[in-house]
């Protein structure tokens, strides 16, 4: 990993600037891992509302359930996100687990994933519990290697009939 430092957090007013740099890093990629609800044009003030209410549970439409949204940055660079979901539901249970990660494009392979998960971790059991579930497509070696090298334990391979691939669902406990 870059001798940089990684502050995970969530997103302030002031943030807007790096938010939108963020946003710019995706292209070429699909940008919705950047955000799931922010969309070009959107009010970042409302955009922040909206994440708030999320980690509150307030409002979420059917099927979601209450997360929370932190983002990595370097200095003043946002290098990827991590979604923390407060519960599970059965679809959760199968591919999504309580944790998702990503890391943009042009900051790949140099260990921002394993260090946002890393930092994650105590505020995730925090909220959680004890076990934390973290899925990854079975063919995604990077992904399986940052969640078994902050502990995670393979439970088992299941087929995503929705993606059509076979994913990996991985506990991660308290130590």
């Amino acid at each position: 990993m870059s001798s940089k430092v990684l502050i995970l957090r969530t997103l302030k007013l002031d943030d807007e600037a790096a938010f939108l740099r963020g946003y710019e890093a995706w292209q070429g990629d699909d940008p919705n891992w950047h955000s799931f609800e922010w969309k070009p044009g959107m009010n970042f003030g409302e955009h922040l509302e909206n994440l708030q209410r999320q980690a509150r549970g307030e409002g979420l439409v059917p099927g979601r359930v209450a997360s929370t949204m932190w983002y990595g940055f370097v200095g003043e660079e946002i290098v990827g996100r991590l979604h923390l979901r407060h519960a599970l539901n059965e679809s959760l249970r199968r591919r999504g687990g309580h944790i998702g990660y990503a890391v943009a494009p042009p900051f790949r392979r140099g260990g921002w994933a394993h260090e946002m998960l890393r930092q994650a971790l105590p505020m995730a059991f925090a909220i959680v519990g004890d076990d934390l579930l973290i899925t990854c497509a079975s063919d995604n070696t990077a992904s399986r290697r940052v969640i078994e090298r902050v502990g995670g334990q393979l439970e088992n391979e299941i087929w995503d009939e929705v993606d059509e691939e076979m994913i990996c669902r991985y506990w991660v406990r308290r130590k």
